[in-house]
């Protein structure tokens, strides 16, 4: 027997799915990389801050289509309705093997890395014990799905208890910054320091694939449109509020980052020691004893993170099982918890398998980012396509800024994209994605086909 799902999250935990979904790992461990592959330090805050515009603009588009189709599914619905089955079910299959999946084990080794210091294992330690590594990291996949499987509801809570966290802790990061600047001031003087690169296509490419994964998970929210108590108000508020906050919280601490730790001491930096910047940062403005709790944050980011790949997609799973493109066993809802249990832990297994595959935490984001952009840029130009098609259809929001923002989105989704199919550094990666994506077709006919036959 199959329930149902329900509508209990409120503008709260919209909001909430939002900002969690995005505050994981980047903006502890991707500054560094971004200040090093950039000719200045004002090139960072155009970055941080012009990138979070792009996905705010894709935010515009999402809750259009959000707001006119509040079902589970979220992008997979909107490429359906706007593209039709084939494009859509391409979506759930990348995102699947790939982008949901990839983005979990990504966050799932990074929680890794802030939990097992506290334990007493060093970087050293942890590269002699990759088992201990890779058993880690499933627990907190195993762990999410668990707390997913027991409600929305209780996925919800989670989720607010630990977006409300981290929020705060980089609330007071921002604060302390501020408070000591106004006071005493950071003493950097004698700091060594490098003169930063010249501007290249490769540091940029490397710059806004760190950027946009610290941005990734924006587009989360759209896929729990069933189970909002008001979708047409609080899905467009989420979405935009959201992005908005996110955008000033990402600039802020950047700002207290070089505030604390200047640029050109940035770029004396190890480049794999991606927690230096927020480490030292911490140090001067309060103790080493706080910078002590940073693998503790790190961990309690990442976790909050990768709470909505469970919470929201697995619901474009259950979609796809209604329109029949997948094992019907996906559509399943646990009447008692009212969630979708098989979705949720076909998802957790492979997430596990791909920490075990792929344990470098740079090969799984490149995955992730490239196979997103090319979809985020066929979904959002789904708006232009159903107001053609589709004008009846009531639009409780419409896309602000329509019909530039929209365009300027898919510019630079599709820029982006053709940048890492041309960098040789970032080629690899980007062909394994197209390569997943093909995949896909043969299993569509065949399926197609089967249900086809089924049904006759």
């Amino acid at each position: 027997m199959s329930g149902q799902l329900q509508r209990r999250l409120g503008l709260v935990s919209a909001i909430s799915i939002t900002v969690g979904a995005v505050i994981g790992s980047g903006i502890f461990l991707v500054p560094l990389a971004a200040a090093q592959n950039v000719p200045a330090e004002g090139w960072l805050y155009l970055l941080w801050i012009g990138l979070g515009v792009v996905c705010l603009f894709g935010a515009f588009a999402y809750a259009e289509l959000g707001a006119m189709f509040p079902q589970a599914g979220g992008q997979y619905a909107f490429l359906r309705e706007a593209w039709g089955r084939g494009p859509a079910f391409l979506y759930g299959w990348v995102f699947f093997w790939v982008i949901n999946s990839g983005t979990i084990a990504a966050l799932a080794v990074a929680f890794t890395k802030g939990v097992l210091p506290l334990l007493g294992f060093d970087a050293a330690a942890q590269g002699q014990e990759p088992a201990l590594v890779s058993g880690v990291a499933a627990l907190m996949i195993v762990a999410l799905a668990v707390i997913n499987h027991l409600g929305v509801g209780v996925g919800a809570v989670v989720q607010n208890v630990a977006t409300f966290a981290k929020v705060g802790a980089l609330g007071l990061l921002v604060v302390g910054g501020c408070a000591l600047a106004m006071g005493k001031g950071v003493d950097v003087s004698g700091v060594a320091t490098k003169a930063a690169p010249a501007l290249s296509l490769g540091g940029m490419v490397a710059a806004f694939v760190g950027i946009f994964w610290a941005y990734e998970g924006w587009y989360q929210l759209p896929f729990n449109a069933a189970e909002l108590k008001r979708p047409g108000r609080d899905l467009p508020l989420g979405l935009i509020v959201g992005m908005v906050l996110l955008i000033a919280i990402y600039a802020a601490v950047n700002a207290i980052y070089l505030y604390a730790v200047p640029f050109g001491e940035m770029q004396t930096f190890a480049p794999d020691d991606k927690q230096r910047v927020p480490l030292m940062a911490i140090t001067r403005i309060f103790n080493p004893e706080t910078a002590g709790y940073l693998s503790l944050l790190i961990a309690v980011s990442v976790m909050g993170s990768a709470n909505p790949n469970f919470l929201s997609s697995p619901r474009a799973f259950y979609a796809m099982a209604q329109d029949r493109l997948v094992p019907a066993a996906l559509q399943r809802v646990s009447p008692r918890w009212g969630t979708p249990v098989v979705a949720i832990w076909l998802q957790a297994v492979w997430s596990v398998l791909l920490v075990v595959v792929l344990q470098s935490f740079q090969d799984i984001t490149a995955f992730v980012v490239f196979a997103g952009f090319l979809f985020y840029a066929l979904t959002v130009a789904g708006v232009y396509r159903l107001r053609q098609t589709r004008p009846e259809l009531a639009r409780p929001y419409r896309c602000t800024g329509y019909p530039l923002t929209p365009a300027l989105f898919i510019v630079v989704a599709l820029g982006f994209v053709a940048a890492l199919l041309w960098h040789p550094s970032e080629r690899q990666n980007a062909l394994y994605g197209l390569l997943i994506m093909a995949s896909g077709v043969p299993y569509y006919l065949w399926w197609t086909r089967r249900s086809a036959a089924a049904v006759g």
